[in-house]
């Protein structure tokens, strides 16, 4: 293996340990596009997918780079575990226990060809789940007999101790080999929010009470996920310390050691400064222009913020703007950026297997204001969040606000955008151009037309549709729905291949409500929707393929109706840039996975 192949591992391994999936899955991306002839690498990625819970694609990733041809028992057990996914996505009965069955079968194979632990409790623990529990105590048995598990000296071993004496009823022992696991995870999240996810699952069909469950798990439970926010004070203000000790303290008390959200001067940069210090993760989101959001939300409150706003964003995990959108002086920019970091919290804590939460510095006043603390607390709580609040007391918030941009005459609005395109139009012979429009056009006018959702506006030309909706959750069922509905289209009819088919893209953000002077409506105008138009050529036909704040918001605000699967950094068209990406499905999950 070549240094720089082995760098590209070791990173990815890093971001699999740290739970951060999106970005394991793209350096490993990087170094198979790139030639990297690394098993690893592909093995790294197809485990990635496998914990975001993309079973089918990394199955077929699995196949296709050979892993089951590899040396490596991981490699080979992987199968394994993505045949126990897919079992466990299975909401019939008969098909879930064939499922579990097939799995189990799976793991015993490389358990009998490999005589390793961890083939071996896992196809004791999909034993218990398909109903044969005497095999899976039985089983349990012997991993706990094999020496190197009876006297466990490392994390795996000694998680994978804790599972068989769980197997056996050894509730007491299990927790104290989870205490002693905890020792040996160090900061590898990824490990203890995969043996989280299994000891749940094993914990539900044992049916143990959530209070036992929960000191059963304590030991090995990832560090906890926050959205922050706060409101701006005056640099100098002698509250400040006070308001450190406070936030070290609830950071303490709450376990945190991942926050996201903005960096505004203030109670924003002492929250970052604090999680920072204590060797957390600051993932800050933006709401436009850095330069700008400077000129807006650290200067005014004094000059020296912002060297600490410039320290804090060499030391941020990740560095995101909602939008590269100047500021144009619409509250709903901040709101927009704030609903990201929200979202993008609650994916981070699904990954790892515990809640978001939000801490706020805040004065307990609501207003009515589209942004700012109250706004952020009120939305949060708005989808089922609970707040922390720090009292914003004590603090000097009297300072010179920039003067306010007129905007009035320019409306803005966040929406959901839609661009879609039939691949394979451009070859059709003019003789069925009449089919294709009662075919496919009109199939989906029929979805159009059915939808409940707030459509404010569609347009069409061709074998292209353009909407507006008004919610993120509904534009989301729209795509799928309109998705579903063409998969039934007649393609020989069309003369056309079987790869042939809708590209649907959508995206989220703010944009222009005017006045349509050419075509006598209302239309929505903005760089938004440029960047929404830029991801639909990219989509695979069939796909709905999604944005970063599309999928973020419809995570705070949709809960578990829609998975969004990391697709990874991907080129959008005419070389407008590369972005995360998202596929959305519907939820089928029945439990964790």
């Amino acid at each position: 293996m070549s240094r720089v192949t082995g760098t590209l591992v070791e990173r990815t391994r890093a971001a699999v340990a740290q739970g951060d999936l999106l970005r394991a899955y793209d350096h490993a991306r990087t170094g198979i596009d790139a030639g990297m002839e690394s098993q690893e690498l592909r093995y790294l990625l197809v485990l990635a997918l496998s914990r975001m819970g993309d079973s089918e694609r990394a199955l077929r990733l699995y196949r296709e780079y050979g892993l089951d041809r590899s040396d490596a028992i991981d490699h080979r057990a992987i199968a394994a575990r993505l045949l126990k996914d897919r079992a466990l996505a299975r909401n019939t009965g008969n098909f879930r226990l064939q499922g579990l069955t097939e799995a189990h079968e799976a793991y015993l194979e490389v358990y009998r060809t490999s005589g390793d632990a961890f083939p071996a409790i896992n196809a004791a623990t999909l034993a218990f789940l398909a109903g044969r529990h005497d095999t899976a105590r039985k089983m349990a048995d012997e991993v706990l007999r094999m020496p190197h598990i009876k006297e466990a000296a490392s994390y795996y071993d000694t998680a994978t101790q804790a599972e068989a004496l769980l197997l056996c009823g050894e509730l007491d022992q299990a927790r104290q080999a989870l205490i002693k696991a905890k020792a040996y995870v160090a900061d590898d999240f990824g490990a203890a929010s995969s043996t989280l996810r299994q000891l749940r699952l094993l914990a539900r069909a044992m049916h143990l009470p959530q209070d036992e469950t929960a000191t059963l798990l304590a030991p090995i439970a990832p560090p906890g996920v926050i959205h922050f926010c706060g409101h701006i004070f005056a640099a100098g203000s002698t509250g400040e310390a006070a308001l450190a000790n406070k936030i070290s303290t609830m950071l303490t008390e709450r376990c945190i050691g991942i926050g996201y959200g903005s960096i505004a001067a203030g109670a924003d940069i002492v929250i970052a400064e604090t999680i920072q210090s204590r060797g957390g993760e600051v993932h800050l989101i933006l709401p436009f222009r850095m330069d700008d959001f400077l000129d807006q939300s650290v200067l005014p409150a004094g000059p020296s913020w912002q060297g600490r706003f410039e320290k804090c964003v060499e030391n941020a995990a990740s560095v995101t703007l909602a939008s590269k959108l100047a500021y144009v002086g619409d509250p709903r920019q901040f709101a927009f950026a704030s609903k990201i970091a929200m979202g993008m919290a609650r994916l981070r804590a699904q990954f790892l297997q515990v809640e978001a939460h939000q801490i706020a510095v805040w004065d307990g006043k609501n207003g009515d204001s589209a942004a700012g603390t109250g706004a952020d607390v009120r939305q949060w709580r708005a989808h089922d969040g609970q707040t922390s609040v720090i009292s914003a007391s004590g603090l000097n918030r009297d300072y010179p606000r920039p003067a306010p941009l007129d905007i009035e005459q320019y409306p803005r609005k966040l929406v959901a955008i839609m661009f879609a395109d039939f691949s394979g139009f451009s070859r059709l012979e003019e003789a069925v151009l009449p089919t294709f429009w009662q075919e496919v056009m009109g199939r989906i006018a029929h979805v159009l037309d059915e939808s409940d959702a707030g459509i404010l506006a569609r347009n069409s030309w061709g074998d292209a549709l353009h909407a507006i909706i008004s919610d993120v959750a509904d534009a989301a069922k729209l795509g799928i729905d309109l998705a579903e509905n063409l998969q039934g289209i007649d393609h020989e009819q069309l003369g056309l291949d079987q790869s042939d088919g809708m590209r649907i893209g959508l995206h989220f953000g703010p944009v222009f409500e005017m006045h349509d002077r050419i075509a006598g409506r209302t239309n929505f105008y903005g760089s938004e929707i440029s960047k929404a138009a830029r991801l639909e050529p990219v989509t695979p036909p069939g796909a709905v393929f999604v944005t970063e704040p599309f999928a973020a918001i419809l995570a705070l605000e949709a809960g578990n109706a829609f998975h969004c699967q990391y697709v990874g950094q991907v080129e959008f068209a005419k070389g407008y840039g590369k972005f995360p990406i998202y596929r959305l499905r519907r939820q089928c999950l029945t439990g964790t996975v």
